[in-house]
């Protein structure tokens, strides 16, 4: 039986995200805001084992449809 080893993995990225200069009061929490925070990507990729890539770009998140059509495609 022939088989191909795949490792597939998933990473949702924030993008375009520009951090501020702030100040806070000692004893408070800080809590900064981002510019583009709400911006964000998710990647599917998979490697096998003969260095073949693919990858996949969602701009929603990643479900187990989504993954089913993936590994279909690979």
């Amino acid at each position: 039986m022939d088989a191909t080893v795949v490792c597939i993995d998933q990473i949702k990225k924030s993008v375009q995200v520009e951090p501020r200069a702030a100040w806070f009061p000692c004893g408070t929490r800080p809590s900064v805001e981002l510019s583009g925070q709400r911006d964000w990507t998710c990647l599917l990729g998979a490697i096998t084992e003969d260095g073949d890539r693919f990858f996949s770009r969602f701009t929603e998140y990643t479900t187990a449809e989504h993954a089913k059509h993936f590994i279909i495609a690979v």
